[in-house]
């Protein structure tokens, strides 16, 4: 134990905060690599995400899900109204963290 800790005191588990880009990602390739880490932390900027406008806003929360299903803790940047709404609407809007 270190000098610099009392004997009962627990080390605060490291957290891991990562920068998605979920244009760019293999998301299941992703959900892999958060099972590695000790609660990991996503920042996902939603301002210029080309697969909302291309796949559609499913397609972005059905990745978010499967992010958030890996145990990851998911912080989004910039959502524009459109998925700020789905993400309202289908009751999204307190499982992320929204700014």
């Amino acid at each position: 134990m270190s000098a610099f800790l009392p004997a009962s005191a627990k080390p605060e588990p490291v957290v891991s905060i990562f920068t998605v880009d979920l244009d760019a990602v293999e998301t299941a390739q992703l959900v892999h690599a958060l099972a590695q880490q000790p609660r990991p932390q996503l920042l996902i900027d939603c301002d210029n995400l080309r697969c909302q406008r291309t796949l559609g806003v499913s397609h972005v929360v059905s990745q978010l899900l499967l992010l958030r299903q890996s145990g990851a803790s998911i912080w989004l940047r910039k959502v524009d109204p459109v998925l700020r709404r789905c993400l309202h609407l289908l009751g999204l809007d307190s499982v992320f963290l929204i700014s």
